[in-house]
């Protein structure tokens, strides 16, 4: 018969518990091995953190890029895909040692798509304090079509 009384559990470190996928323990792993600063996990492209709501008239999106000049990033829209893409830039060269790496630079891309048809003309963005505000129109509902029924 076993010991029915159990060791108690190690207590947990405190903080959140990160899972990682295979790709980003790869590049974790890589960039270890280049002397890259611990916990700095480098993608090909990051994701800038996106709200996205819906109002009556149409679709919101704001952005957190901050530190990118209007220049340096684009947003398009195509067959129902919003996308904004550009980079973000080191603010400063040379050697450091980094004891927290926390904001992302380089390429970035973000796409969405729309849940409802919207105009496309209606495309607007403004870009003040770093955030990044994109604002669509709904497309106008299509008129009522009917169509007589004949005998044969």
């Amino acid at each position: 018969m076993a010991d029915a009384r159990r060791k108690p559990r190690a207590p947990r470190p405190s903080g959140p518990v990160v899972l990682h996928d295979a790709g980003e323990l790869e590049v974790y792993f890589n960039d270890y091995v280049r002397g890259a600063p611990v916990g700095f996990v480098s993608t090909p492209k990051w994701r800038p953190p996106t709200d996205v709501y819906e109002t009556d008239a149409g679709f919101v999106f704001v952005m957190d890029i901050a530190g990118v000049e209007p220049g340096e990033f684009s947003v398009s829209l195509a067959a129902g895909l919003l996308t904004v893409s550009g980079e973000r830039k080191e603010r400063a060269s040379g050697r450091r040692e980094y004891h927290a790496m926390e904001v992302k630079v380089g390429p970035f891309e973000r796409t969405f798509r729309l849940p409802k048809p919207v105009d496309p003309a209606s495309l607007k963005a403004t870009y003040d304090l770093g955030f990044l505000e994109i604002r669509l129109a709904k497309a106008p509902a299509p008129p009522p079509h009917a169509v007589g029924v004949m005998r044969k």
